[in-house]
């Protein structure tokens, strides 16, 4: 009788694991096959942090440029078309446009005119790879890449434009975020971190996408 009873609770106990593996395999299958794969295009909105202090390499004649540039905060929006050839990964090419801003310039000069406002306007172009968890309708994901990206700068007095700069580059990018799959359309919320030569940035975006499938 003792060996009957061991017997059918080997037995029951053999049909549980089963069960259970069961659905640990379905619950995966359904968690890895969840992601929108194909061709994606998208816009976002971005917020640059005010911490970005643009750096300036060359003066105008007769002046003596001694101190910093106060941080600039900006906006703008970015645009994005990628592909998603498996579930767990992403190759992405994005276009990121600054709106203008200006700023107080914190300068001691020699001679007059002096400086006293900075106005800039940036873009970025990246190339990045996407590395996603796919969890069901939403995806934690990180990014990495590069950027190409050009800065335009104003040094103004009273609204007079002293000089300009034109400067560019090309430097490494890395971000994270989470989206959300409804049907064919993505919400996403990602931050990035950008370097312009010797200064970087840190962006926030709030955007949607939507699936060619």
């Amino acid at each position: 009788m003792l060996v009957l009873n061991w017997e059918r609770h080997v037995k029951q106990l053999r049909m549980s694991t089963r069960a259970v593996i069961c659905m640990v395999l379905l619950l995966a299958t359904h968690v890895c096959s969840a992601g929108e794969r194909g061709w994606y295009v998208g816009a976002a909105l971005s917020n640059v942090s005010p911490t970005y202090a643009p750096r300036l390499t060359t003066g105008p004649a007769g002046i003596a440029l001694a101190g910093s540039l106060d941080p600039i905060g900006s906006r703008g929006y970015k645009v994005v078309a990628g592909y998603r050839p498996i579930d767990w990964l992403s190759i992405e090419a994005d276009y990121l446009d600054l709106n203008s801003n200006s700023a107080p310039v914190n300068l001691v000069c020699v001679v007059q005119p002096c400086p006293n406002r900075i106005r800039t306007e940036s873009s970025v172009g990246s190339l990045s790879a996407l590395a996603l968890w796919p969890l069901g309708r939403f995806d934690l994901f990180a990014r990495a890449g590069l950027s190409r990206w050009q800065s335009n700068l104003d040094v103004r007095s009273d609204g007079i434009r002293l000089f300009s700069q034109h400067i560019r580059g090309t430097d490494e990018k890395f971000g994270a975020g989470a989206q959300l799959h409804v049907h064919k359309i993505t919400a996403r919320l990602e931050y990035e971190h950008l370097r312009f030569g010797r200064d970087a940035a840190d962006t926030w975006s709030i955007g949607a996408a939507y699936a060619f499938r």
